[in-house]
């Protein structure tokens, strides 16, 4: 079927062969994110690319504009919103292709829609920084929705309250600082109800004088943090932003750490020169900086981590922030061997080379025909990608263990797609509610109200041309947080298999960015999450349905103990 229309002045044909296959929502958005990557290609490596790579592009960002127009997918796109928003991305994608044509006009013209819209402040912010747009902004139209929209995020994000890093600034940015953070959450934070003890406004003014008498810029952040660590949830936290900060509060040495039964191991090293000097996993940490462990973590760490759950805050403390500190100053472990032998390294917290980015992907064969698939994050589709490629392999073996333990989430829609691997039906995502603030309501007496922002469209699909059918277990942690917890709900919720290990985070949901004074940044969750049935998760963490925690004899053995288990479990 040939469809023609005529859009922002310019006149799109395409061909599209309707197939025997129903659309879903899902396949609109792949395709179209699929034709906005194939687009790219022919430009990807210069500046200004040739003039046929161009054309090229612009033919197949015209034509997934058509697509888009189809009645069929504009009417899938009032219901699923990564679809709807397809449209503004692929208009400003043409309108990028348009001005390294030379053609401003058009250029011009497709840049309103995306700048009309709900993320208008997103693209003007692309234009803002990048020469490129120099003379369309100067198009009256583009001018003028240009000003309306710094005019409107002046209100929440002036700029003003970003100030730059110094030593020490000013007592007056301190406050403005802990008067910013406490109103975002104030009015934002999904989650005060889990925290009935605590009266947000008065401990803002507890916090004013604890603000005023800091002496540094380190010293106001640490206490924003202490703050911010009253809301107990993993999504809201402040940290470091400006490099200079960072230099003074975010290095480490190349290694992870891990709390096994009430002790600190290395799980993890990163680096090949680190390990030949003899520290390497298995080995117990026993003090930091001359202070045992636990007690180091207590006084220094602990306090300022804001998490949800125990198993959350316990992350964050041993696994992700132990070692933290200045750039230019080593820490100094004790360290005790398998055998029983205390010995202390002076490590640097900065200045190693050739340390090893962790895989997103991992897959192997285990005995009895098992496919064990690691899933250590969604921060990109590598994962999925990886599955993918996997799967004609994990299709033949006799079972599939996914271990999504190491796995600190990202975007939740790369495991929901590995997930529509193993069914043939759409999968029920959950639901999720934010608040409502009306001036007007609360004029009148009204309280805080919730209402639903997502769940309940369907669900996600299916792949549909590749399913396995077999026995299926999933393996989690503390560590297992936001979108991998996401893709556990609705593992859990779609009955396909069993959940093994130790419960989740326990924290998922959007969080609201915003810039602090002196380079500081913070986040503060705005919505809450539930299962499909309207269970709520966060604070409590996805619960496995056979608990197994991993043990120092094991661990120092070389043996996954969460593993072992979900392999026998799968042996029965």
């Amino acid at each position: 079927m040939k469809s023609i229309i005529v859009l922002t002045g310019i006149l799109l044909c395409a061909d599209f062969s309707y197939g025997q296959e129903a659309l879903t929502g899902s396949k609109a958005y792949d395709y179209l994110q699929a034709q906005r990557e194939l687009a790219r290609a022919p430009q990807r490596g210069a500046k200004q690319p040739p003039l046929d790579s161009l054309k090229k592009a612009e033919k197949i960002l015209q034509d997934a504009l058509v697509y888009y127009h189809r009645p069929e997918v504009m009417e899938l796109a009032k219901k699923n919103d990564p679809l709807f928003y397809r449209k503004s991305d692929i208009s400003f994608d043409l309108a990028v292709v348009e001005l390294k044509l030379g053609k401003t006009d058009s250029a011009a013209r497709l840049l309103e829609y995306p700048l009309k819209g709900k993320f208008g402040n997103a693209y003007a912010g692309a234009l803002r920084d990048d020469a490129l747009f120099t003379e369309v902004k100067k198009d009256p139209v583009i001018a003028s929705l240009l000003t309306k929209i710094e005019v409107a995020g002046r209100t929440f994000e002036s700029g003003a309250l970003k100030t730059p890093y110094k030593p020490d600034i000013s007592e007056d940015e301190k406050i403005a600082g802990l008067s910013k953070l406490w109103s975002e959450a104030k009015y934002n934070f999904a989650y005060f109800d889990h925290i009935p003890q605590v009266d947000w406004d008065k401990l803002y003014l507890e916090y004013i004088p604890k603000i005023r008498s800091t002496k540094s810029t380190v010293e106001y952040l640490n206490v924003l943090k202490l703050f911010c660590a009253k809301l107990q949830d993993g999504h809201t936290d402040v940290w470091g932003s400006d490099p200079g900060l960072t230099d003074l509060t975010a290095h480490r040495p190349p290694i992870r750490t891990v709390l096994i039964e009430n002790r600190v191991f290395v799980q993890e090293v990163s680096q090949d020169s680190l390990e030949k000097t003899g520290i390497k996993p298995m080995l117990e940490i026993i003090s930091v900086d001359g202070i045992a462990v636990k007690e180091y973590a207590d006084q220094y760490v602990r306090p300022y981590q804001s998490g949800s759950t125990v198993q959350n805050v316990d992350v964050n403390t041993y696994t992700y922030r132990l070692l933290n500190g200045p750039k230019t100053k080593p820490v100094a472990i004790m360290f005790r061997d398998t055998k029983g032998k205390n010995f202390t390294r002076i490590l640097p917290r900065s200045g190693y080379s050739n340390v090893r980015a962790r895989s997103s992907f991992g897959f192997r064969i285990l005995p009895g025909n098992i496919a064990y698939v690691e899933l250590r994050d969604f921060e990109s589709n590598k994962s999925l990608n990886g599955f993918k490629a996997a799967f004609d392999s994990i299709a033949t073996t006799n079972a599939l263990i996914i271990d999504v333990r190491m796995n600190g989430g990202g975007d939740s829609g790369y495991g929901w797609d590995v997930l529509g691997h193993l069914t043939d039906k759409p999968m029920e995502t959950g639901y999720q509610t934010s608040r409502i603030y009306s001036p007007l309501r609360r004029a009148r007496g009204g309280q805080v109200e919730f209402e639903q922002v997502g769940g309940g469209n369907g669900g996600w699909a299916a792949n549909g041309k590749k399913l396995y059918t077999k026995p299926v277990v999933v393996l989690t942690s503390g560590r297992t947080f936001s979108a991998a917890e996401d893709f556990s709900v609705v593992f859990d919720a779609m009955k396909r298999g069993t959940l093994v290990g130790e419960p989740t985070g326990g924290s998922t949901g959007q969080p609201l960015m915003f810039s602090l004074p002196g380079g500081v940044m913070a986040r503060v969750c705005t919505k809450r999450d539930m299962y499909p049935d309207g269970t709520e998760w966060n604070a409590k963490g996805i619960q496995p349905h056979v608990f197994v925690k991993p043990t120092i004899s094991d661990f120092q053995a070389g043996k996954d103990t969460v593993l072992d288990a979900a392999l026998v479990l799968l042996k029965k």
